[in-house]
C-alpha cells in the first residue's frame, strides 16, 4: 500500500513479544479472550448512546460528532480573532497539555514571532497556569506590557471545577494586570472552559460578571481526554491559518477514522489500539516490563508530556501500570539509548514514526566531508531521520528488546488527531484488561472504571491549601 492508503499502521519487533514458548502462547490466547469480551462491551457502549457514555466517562469518544460544541467553539475562536492579538490559554494537566501538543506539533515553530499575516490571522499563544513557580508568568506579562498588548489579550481560563489553585492564582493575576493596565471591564477579556454546573468558580463568577465567552468541558469527559472538545479545539482554531473551521474539519475527520477503526472487530489489523493495547499488557504482565519507553521520533517535545500524564493517571492504578519516560528521536539516542541497552531489561519502547515530517531540506552534497558522514550528502533530512528511526528499531530488536512502532504517514492535523485518538481508545482497552472496572464487590461497574479516576492527587491539593493557609 502506499502511504496514503495507510494513514497509521503498527509495527512490532521481533523481540519477547513474538516469542514462541507455550506459556507466552497461552497468555495471548487468553488475551485475545478478553480483548473480543471488551470489544463487544465497547461497541455495545456506543449503540446505547450518549447518556450511557457521560455516566462512562466515555462520552471523549464521540466529542468530534458534537455539533453544537463545534459550533460554538467555532463561533468564539472567530470573535476571539476579531478582537485580540493575544490569547492565553490557562490551564494545568489535561485542561493544558492536550493545546500544548496541537500549538507544538502543528504550528510554526516560531509562531508568536510571525506577524498576524505570516500566522494566516491566527493569534500569538501562550500557556501559563500549570505551575506556582512565578518565572514564566512573570516575563509573559513582562513581554506583554513592553508591547503594549495586554489590552488585545484575551485569557482563556480552563478549568472543569473553576477550583484548580495553579490555575485560578494564575487567572487573578492575569485580572488584576488587565486592571492596571486600563482594561475597565476586565471580564469582556476573559474566556471560561468549565463545567455548565453551578458548583464551577468559574460559572459562579460569569453569572455575576459575564466573561466575553464560555465553553463547556463536557461532561463524561475527563481532563486527560479533552482535546478534541472546546479544551483543546479552541486554541486549536484561534491560531489557525486561514479559515478555523477548515482546520477543525480535517481534524475532526481524522477523530473520525480512527473512531470507526476503535469499533471494527478486536483482532482486525486495522484495529490499533486493541492490538498495542494487547503488546503492552503482554509487555508488562509476561515480559515483566516496568517502564515504557515513549520515544516520538520527530523534533515535538510535547505529545510525550501528554502521553505520560494519559497514561500514568489513567493505568497506574492498585499498585500495577508500566512508568512512561518520554523522550524524542534522535535526540533522545545521545541521553537514554545506552540505558536501554546496557541497563536492566525492565523496559518496552514504543516508537511514533513520521513518514513525512512536512517542509523539508536537502543536505548538500560536495561538502569535502569524508569518511561515514558522506552517506547523508544529497538525501533529504526526512530520509536521515527515517534511516535513524529504522536503525534504532533494527538494533533495539537485534539486542532483543520489546519494542513496537506506530507508523504514521504524515505529520499533520489529520494524522495527529487520529494517533492522539488511538493512544486514547488504546488506554481505555488497557484500563480493561487490568480489570480495573471491576469494583470491589468483584462485579462491573463501568462508571467507577478507575481508568477514568484520579483519586490521588487530591492529597497534595489539600495539604498545599493547609500549608497556604499556614503562610497567611
Amino acid at each position: 500500500m502506499s502511504v496514503s492508503e495507510t494513514p497509521i499502521s503498527l509495527l512490532l519487533g521481533e523481540g519477547e513479544y513474538r516469542a514462541s514458548d507455550e506459556v507466552a502462547s497461552a497468555f495471548r490466547v487468553s488475551i485475545g479472550a478478553q480483548l473480543a469480551a471488551i470489544n463487544a462491551e465497547f461497541s455495545a457502549e456506543q449503540v446505547a448512546g450518549l447518556d450511557t457514555l457521560k455516566k462512562n466517562l466515555r462520552a471523549w469518544t464521540v466529542s468530534h460528532e458534537q455539533e453544537g460544541d463545534i459550533q460554538a467553539t467555532l463561533t468564539l475562536a472567530r470573535d476571539i480573532r476579531a478582537q485580540f492579538e493575544v490569547f492565553v490559554l490557562v490551564g494545568i494537566g489535561g485542561s493544558d497539555l492536550g493545546g500544548r501538543v496541537l500549538h507544538d506539533t502543528l504550528d510554526d515553530p516560531f509562531h508568536n514571532q510571525l506577524s498576524k499575516e505570516e500566522r494566516g490571522g491566527g493569534l500569538e499563544l501562550y500557556f501559563t497556569g500549570d505551575t506556582f513557580d512565578p518565572k514564566r508568568l512573570v516575563a509573559l506579562l513582562r513581554l506583554l506590557k513592553k508591547r503594549n498588548l495586554l489590552t488585545k489579550t484575551c485569557v482563556n481560563v480552563v478549568s472543569k471545577s473553576g477550583k484548580t489553585g495553579e490555575t485560578i492564582s494564575a487567572a487573578m493575576i492575569l485580572k488584576e494586570a488587565l486592571q492596571e493596565a486600563g482594561v475597565a471591564d476586565w471580564a469582556k477579556h476573559i474566556v471560561a472552559t468549565t463545567g455548565y454546573e453551578a458548583s464551577s468558580v468559574l460559572w459562579q463568577m460569569n453569572e455575576k460578571t459575564p466573561f466575553f465567552g464560555m465553553l463547556p468541558v463536557p461532561q463524561g469527559v475527563g481532563g486527560r481526554f479533552s482535546y478534541i472538545s472546546p479544551v483543546g479545539l479552541l486554541p486549536y482554531a484561534v491560531t489557525a491559518s486561514g479559515d478555523p473551521e477548515t482546520r477543525l474539519r480535517v481534524a475532526l475527520a481524522g477523530q473520525a477514522e480512527a473512531h470507526r477503526r476503535f469499533l471494527l472487530p478486536a483482532n482486525d489489523p486495522d484495529n490499533l489500539a486493541f492490538r498495542l493495547a494487547e503488546w503492552l499488557h503482554h509487555a508488562e504482565n509476561y515480559g515483566r516490563k516496568t517502564s515504557l519507553i515513549f520515544c516520538n521520533y520527530a523534533d515535538d517535545s510535547k505529545i510525550a508530556d501528554w502521553m505520560g500524564q494519559l497514561y500514568t493517571e489513567s493505568i497506574q492504578e492498585r499498585g500495577f501500570g508500566l512508568n512512561i519516560i518520554g523522550t524524542r528521536g534522535p535526540s533522545g539516542n545521545h541521553s537514554l539509548l545506552n540505558g536501554i541497552l546496557r541497563g536492566p531489561r525492565e523496559k518496552a519502547v514504543l516508537f511514533l514514526h513520521w513518514e513525512d515530517l512536512g517542509e523539508d531540506l536537502v543536505i548538500p552534497t560536495g561538502s569535502g566531508i569524508s569518511g561515514d558522514l558522506s552517506a547523508f550528502e544529497g538525501l533529504k533530512m526526512t530520509q536521515v531521520q527515517t534511516a535513524s528511526w529504522l536503525g534504532t528499531f533494527e538494533d533495539y530488536t537485534a539486542n532483543g528488546l520489546a519494542c513496537a512502532a506506530l507508523k504514521i504517514a504524515k505529520r499533520d492535523d489529520y494524522h495527529l488527531f487520529m494517533v492522539m485518538r488511538v493512544l486514547m481508545d488504546t488506554v481505555a482497552v488497557k484500563g480493561r484488561l487490568q480489570l480495573l472496572h471491576i469494583g470491589d464487590d468483584g462485579q462491573p461497574n463501568p462508571p467507577k472504571d478507575l481508568t477514568y479516576q484520579q483519586d490521588g492527587v487530591e492529597g497534595y491539593k489539600n495539604r498545599t491549601r493547609d500549608n497556604a493557609l499556614k503562610m497567611r
